[in-house]
C-alpha cells in the first residue's frame, strides 16, 4: 500500500478534482482505495491565538494567567497555563472550552487554583503532531488570531491509501501517483526539480566505491555533503512525513525519507568519518559476521551470502533492508555520504526474510525499484540535505554501473487495440496516452507504433501490455453497453447458462453436493473410460496426459478421499467438459455426472436413512428426466459399469447417457470402500430433450386419486422400462404416475424369471374415481403385459 497526501500532489498536477473524482478515477484506473483520512478533522477545534499579556499565577508558582486574542473581536480570554515558555507576545494553539482535542478530549471552563480558565493553550504532544510536551508550541508570529489551526499550519490535506498490485512499483511513491493523474486528466506533470550547487574537494577523494557483486547492485551512487548540522527537521519536513506515516529522526534522515516517499527510491546516510578507509564495498555476507541494524538488535549475517554494504573491514548495513547503528548519523555527525543504489530484487527480498526485517525501502526494492532514477534521486536528497542542515555538496558524484539496463522497446497495432478493447482509438490517441505515461512513441509506419517503455514500468513486456495501458487510461466506461450479447458466455458451452444453473440447483435440491475436478486425468483413467480425445503434448507428469472423456474418474477420486477421511457415505455431482474422440481430432462437450456411495439420506423414494443402492442413482436420473417423454432404460455392456447393473438412457431412441454400479476392478483400483453408483448424462442431448417437453397447464386437482400396486412375474431379461412404457399406453387416459417399488428374484418365482411391482396412482379430472374404475384399468394392464411379455400375476 502506499499513502498519498493529495496537497503534496497538487504540487506537480493541477487539477480541480474533490477527493472523491480523486478516488475514482485512480480505482478505475487500477489504483484501488483502501482508506481516506481528512487530517484536518482531528484539529477543528484548534484555533490560532495570540497571547496579548501573561502575569504570574497569584496561587501557584509553575502557572501563568495569560490574556489571549482568539480573532472573535471579543475581549481577550482569560487562560490559565503551565508551560514554563509561555510568555506574552506570542502565537499559540488554543482550543476553547466545548471543542476537543485530537485524542478526543473535551476542553471545559475550569478554575485552577482559584482563578477561572476559558480554555487550553497546546504543545505539540497534545496537537499530536510531535513528541515535545515540555512546553506550548509557538507558531509564527504572523499568523492570524482566530483562524483555523489547520489551515494556517497547512494540515487542511487528505491522506489517501492505496493498494498497490505488485507488478506497478512505479506507483510507490508520490510522483508515481502523479504521474497517473496526470495521465488521466491529460495535464503536464511537473518533476522535482533541483539544483544542486557544489563546492570543496571532489568527491572522488573522499570516498571509493567497489561492488563486489554486480548481480546483486547493478547501480551504486554516492554523494559527500561536507559541514552539515544535525537537528530536528524544519516544521513542514516534519508534518509531512507524519501524515504519511513516517516518523521523524533528524533532518538528514528525514530528508532520505522524504525523498523516498515523493520519487519512491530508497536512500541512506552514512556518517563519513565513521566508514572505516571512508569506502564503500558491496558484497555478500562472509560466515560468523553479525551487525547491529539501527534498531538496536544485533543480527547475525548468513552464512550462505547476504548482499550488505560494507566499509574498508564490516558491513555496516543489510543491502535495501536497514543501516546499521555503528555508522548511523548522529548530532555530532559533520560529513556524511548519501548512497542510492540500484539492488536485486530477489536479493533484497531474501535478506528481508532472512532477517525477520521489512521495511519502508526494503518493500520497494522488493517490487523492482527503477534502474535509473538512483542519480536523480540523490541529487534531489543532496539538494536539500545541504539547504536544511547548511552542509556542502562536493563537486561530482561516484556512479558505478555494471549492470546498466536497456529500455525495451515494443510495437503496438493502435486497430488491434481498438479492437480488443471495443474503443475508437487510434494511432494519434494511442501515442498521445502512451507519451503521457512516461514512453516514448515512435513509427515504424501507418499501423504500428514502436513504444520505449520507461525504465520504471518493467511490467510492459508485450503488445497486450500496452493495450491494457491505453484501455485504463481513456477509460473502460467509454466502452459502448451493447443490449444484445452475441454467442455463448465465456465459459458456457452452448449458452445455455440458465439450463446449467437450474441443473445444478435441481441436483442440490436431491441431495448431491458439486465437485469440480481437473480437466486432465490419468491415462490409465481415460483409457478406461473409451476413446481418448485429446492428450497433452507437454503433461505436467509421467502418465498424466489425457483430456478426461468422462467426468466418472473424477468423481470417484473424489469419492475415495472423502470416505478415506472417514466420511459414512458421500453424494457428489459435477458439470463440466469432456473431450471425446473424433476423426478429425477431437470435439468437446458437456456433460453431466454423478456418484453416490455408502450411507446417504432418506429420499423421496426411500424414507430412511441408508446405504446407497442402484435405485436410489436410479431415482436421481428420474427425478432429472422427470418431465420428459419416450424416457428408455436398457441393459448395456461398458467397462466402467458392472454388468447386469448397467443401463443407457434413451430418449425417443436417441442416447443421452449411462448410469449403474461401477465396476468392481474400477472400484478397487480407487480403493472404494463401499459400493458406487454412478450415472453420467450428455448435457446437449438433456436440454434439448427439456426443452421439447410439451408445456401444458391444467387446474388444480379437484378430485381425489385412487393407488393400486401390481406385481407381476415375468422373463428377466425382460426390462423394467418396457413394462412401465406398456402400463403407461393402457392406462394413459387415468394414469398420473407408474412407480417400480420392488424387485425380486429368489425361490417364490421360477428361474430366468423375476417379480416387478408397480405402484399406480390414478385420478379423473372431471369426477371421483371409483373401486370398478380402478380395478378395470388394472385389468386392462394385465392383459396388455400378458399378450406382450407373457406375465403373469403375483
Amino acid at each position: 500500500m502506499v499513502k498519498v497526501s493529495l496537497k503534496w500532489l497538487r504540487e506537480y498536477v493541477e487539477v480541480d478534482w474533490t477527493v472523491d473524482e480523486f478516488i475514482e478515477r485512480l480505482t478505475m484506473s487500477g489504483l484501488e482505495q483502501e482508506s481516506v483520512e481528512d487530517l484536518s478533522a482531528a484539529l477543528a477545534g484548534i484555533i490560532v491565538g495570540k497571547v496579548v499579556s501573561r502575569q504570574q499565577h497569584p496561587n501557584a508558582d509553575r502557572l501563568s494567567v495569560c490574556q489571549v486574542d482568539v480573532g472573535d473581536g471579543a475581549l481577550p480570554r482569560t487562560i490559565v497555563c503551565g508551560a514554563p515558555n509561555v510568555d506574552a507576545g506570542q502565537t499559540v494553539p488554543v482550543v476553547l472550552p466545548g471543542q476537543r482535542l485530537p485524542d478526543g478530549s473535551k476542553i471545559g471552563k475550569a478554575k485552577l487554583r482559584g482563578v477561572a480558565s476559558e480554555g487550553m493553550i497546546c504543545s505539540e504532544v497534545e496537537l499530536g503532531l510531535g513528541d515535545d510536551g515540555s512546553g506550548i508550541m509557538v507558531l509564527p508570529d504572523d499568523w492570524e488570531a482566530g483562524a483555523p489551526f489547520a489551515q494556517a499550519a497547512g494540515l487542511d490535506d487528505v491522506i489517501i491509501d492505496f493498494e498497490v498490485t505488485p507488478n506497478r512499483p512505479d506507483c510507490l511513491s508520490v510522483v508515481g501517483i502523479a504521474r497517473e493523474v496526470a495521465a488521466l486528466a491529460q495535464v503536464e506533470l511537473k518533476l522535482p526539480h533541483t539544483e544542486l550547487p557544489t563546492t570543496g574537494a571532489p568527491v572522488d577523494t573522499a570516498t571509493g566505491v567497489t561492488i563486489e557483486d554486480p548481480q546483486g547492485c547493478g547501480r551504486y551512487v554516492a554523494r559527500v555533503i561536507r559541514g552539515i548540522q544535525v537537528g530536528p527537521s524544519p516544521r513542514w519536513l516534519q508534518d509531512r512525513l507524519r501524515a504519511l506515516g513516517q516518523r521523524p529522526i533528524n533532518n538528514v534522515v528525514d530528508v532520505t525519507n522524504y525523498v523516498m516517499l515523493e520519487l519512491g527510491q530508497p536512500l541512506h546516510a552514512f556518517d563519513l568519518q565513521r566508514l572505516d578507509e571512508n569506502r564503500i564495498v558491496v558484497r555478500r555476507s562472509r560466515p560468523g559476521e553479525t551487525l547491529r541494524t539501527l534498531d538496536g538488535e544485533v543480527r547475525e549475517l548468513a552464512d550462505d551470502g547476504l548482499l550488505v554494504i560494507a566499509d574498508g573491514s564490516a558491513p555496516v548495513a543489510v543491502a535495501g533492508v536497514m543501516g546499521g547503528a555503528d555508522s548511523e548519523v548522529t548530532d555530532e555527525s559533520t560529513d556524511i555520504l548519501l548512497e542510492s543504489a540500484h539492488f536485486d530484487a530477489r536479493l533484497i527480498r531474501r535478506g528481508a526474510r532472512s532477517l525477520g526485517m521489512h521495511t519502508e525501502a526494503s518493500a520497494r526494492f522488493e517490487r523492482g525499484a527503477d534502474w535509473d532514477i538512483p542519480d536523480r534521486a540523490s541529487q534531489r536528497a543532496a539538494a536539500l540535505i545541504a539547504e536544511i542542515t547548511g552542509g556542502q555538496v562536493a563537486p561530482g558524484v561516484i556512479d558505478v554501473w555494471p549492470g546498466k539496463g536497456e529500455r525495451r522497446t515494443v510495437s503496438l497495432r493502435p486497430e488491434r487495440a481498438a479492437k480488443l478493447l471495443a474503443l475508437p482509438l487510434d494511432g494519434g490517441i494511442c501515442h498521445a496516452i502512451l507519451e503521457r505515461l512516461g514512453c516514448e512513441v515512435g513509427e515504424t509506419d501507418g499501423d504500428r507504433l514502436e513504444v520505449l517503455v520507461p525504465s520504471f514500468r518493467p511490467d510492459l513486456e508485450r503488445e497486450i501490455d500496452l493495450v491494457e495501458e491505453v484501455g485504463r487510461i481513456y477509460g473502460y466506461a467509454h466502452v459502448p453497453v451493447s443490449e444484445t450479447v452475441h454467442g455463448p458466455l465465456p465459459g458456457v458451452a452452448g449458452g445455455n447458462y440458465d439450463e446449467q444453473r437450474r441443473l445444478r440447483r435441481a441436483l442440490i435440491g436431491l441431495g448431491l453436493d458439486e465437485a469440480i475436478t481437473s480437466s486432465i486425468v490419468a491415462d490409465t483413467w481415460a483409457e478406461r473410460a473409451g476413446p481418448v480425445g485429446c492428450r497433452l503434448t507437454n503433461p505436467p507428469a509421467e502418465g498424466i496426459s489425457c483430456m478426461r472423456n468422462s467426468l466418472l474418474p473424477g468423481l470417484l477420486d473424489v469419492a475415495r478421499r472423502n470416505l478415506r477421511q472417514r466420511a459414512t457415505g458421500v453424494s457428489f455431482f459435477e458439470v463440466g467438459r469432456v473431450f471425446l474422440a473424433d476423426p478429425k481430432g477431437h470435439r468437446e462437450k458437456l456433460h453431466v455426472a454423478g456418484v453416490v456411495a455408502g450411507q446417504i439420506a432418506a429420499s423421496p423414494w426411500r424414507s430412511d436413512s441408508h446405504t446407497a443402492d442402484f435405485l436410489d442413482l436410479k431415482g436421481i436420473v428420474e427425478a432429472l428426466l422427470r418431465d420428459v417423454h419416450g424416457v428408455l432404460y436398457e441393459s448395456i455392456d461398458t467397462p466402467l459399469l458392472r454388468l447386469g447393473h448397467a443401463a443407457q438412457v434413451m430418449v425417443d431412441g436417441h442416447y443421452l447417457g449411462m448410469l449403474g454400479q461401477a465396476d468392481a476392478d474400477l472400484a478397487a483400483s480407487f480403493d472404494l470402500t463401499h459400493d458406487a453408483f454412478m450415472f453420467e448424462l450428455d448435457c446437449g442431448s438433456l436440454f434439448e430433450a427439456l426443452a421439447a417437453r410439451p408445456v401444458a397447464y391444467r387446474p388444480l386437482d379437484r378430485f381425489p386419486p385412487i393407488e393400486r400396486d401390481l406385481a407381476v412375474v415375468l422373463d428377466d431379461q425382460v426390462p423394467a422400462e418396457h413394462v412401465a412404457a406398456e402400463i403407461r399406453t393402457v392406462a394413459a387416459e387415468l394414469l398420473e404416475d407408474v412407480r417400480l417399488f420392488d424387485v425380486y428374484s429368489g425361490d417364490q418365482v421360477e428361474g430366468g424369471k423375476r417379480s416387478l411391482a408397480f405402484s399406480l396412482r390414478l385420478r379423473s379430472p372431471d369426477r371421483t374415481l371409483e373401486d370398478k374404475d380402478a380395478d378395470t384399468v388394472v385389468e386392462q394392464v394385465l392383459q396388455r403385459l400378458q399378450t406382450s411379455f407373457e406375465a403373469q400375476q403375483r
